[in-house]
């Protein structure tokens, strides 16, 4: 499966949600006592449709809003093939961040690995506070700062290194011992060719965050930010430690090393 690809009944087949996204949606429309048919839900950063595919399918009402046209019309087949109007339910995200969504309507707003792509993080908090109806929620995953893998070179320690032809060596580095994520459209690529297109990616399509960062820019337009990456199973074991230990010493390497999860929430009465 590439996610250069039309998406395929084949992949969509294959496709399973991330437990945890669905379990927050699941909890927040428990506590707003709606329907599925009743919440609203949006996918910011949609690519070709997956999750609203599959959420439509299970009977939440769920659209997605994707920035690269591409990406999304790689899945209006399908999604039209299930019966989902790919016009009404998938918007596409303009340059400034701003989209003719509607206000205060969405019940749960979600990325999934999308934040540590997005360049003007502000503007991206500003209009999903903007669409996030009063009391609702929004789960974010996004990979954390130092994770010692870079996520989508599979290549170690490359994006701890400035954005300078340093990092561009490392890659090379990486490339020569042949570690690398093999994307189809490069199959055919020499070794200068691969290495200059994965250096580009990581320069121009990457951004990683520590959670201060991130939780800064959704705290400013309203949220309410709670971690909850550190409530892994294999962490629980650890909560007789004094909370300040706990977060120092535990949670806060887990969230830099790792892969942090946070649920924003939006009050009831906007502080915006």
């Amino acid at each position: 499966m590439s996610y250069d690809d039309p998406l395929t009944q084949t992949d969509f087949a294959a496709f399973r949600p991330n437990a945890e996204v669905v379990r927050y949606l699941e909890l927040t429309r428990e506590r707003l006592g709606l329907r599925r048919d009743q919440m609203n839900v949006l996918d910011w950063g949609s690519g070709r449709g997956e999750y609203v595919a599959w959420l439509r399918d299970a009977g939440y009402n769920a659209f997605g809003a994707e920035i690269r046209q591409e990406a999304a019309d790689r899945g209006k087949e399908l999604l039209e093939a299930r019966g989902h109007d790919y016009a009404r339910v998938i918007t596409t995200i303009p340059a400034t961040g701003e989209t003719d969504l509607p206000a205060d309507f969405f019940h749960f707003v979600f990325t999934h690995y999308v934040l540590e792509h997005v360049a003007d993080i502000d503007a991206v908090t500003k209009e999903i506070a903007r669409v996030t109806a009063p009391g609702g929620c929004g789960f974010h995953v996004y990979p954390g700062k130092l994770r010692p893998i870079e996520p989508h070179l599979f290549m170690p320690f490359v994006h701890w290194l400035p954005k300078n032809p340093t990092r561009k060596w490392a890659i090379a580095a990486c490339l020569a011992c042949g570690i690398e994520p093999r994307w189809g459209w490069l199959a055919a690529a020499g070794f200068g060719s691969k290495a200059q297109a994965y250096y580009d990616f990581v320069m121009n399509e990457t951004f990683y965050r520590t959670f201060r960062e991130v939780r800064h820019s959704f705290s400013k337009v309203g949220f309410v930010v709670t971690p909850v990456s550190a409530e892994h199973p294999a962490l629980r074991r650890l909560a007789v430690l004094p909370s300040a230990l706990r977060k120092f010493a535990v949670e806060l390497p887990v969230m830099m090393f790792q892969t942090v999860e946070i649920i924003v929430r939006k009050p009831q009465v906007s502080r915006l």
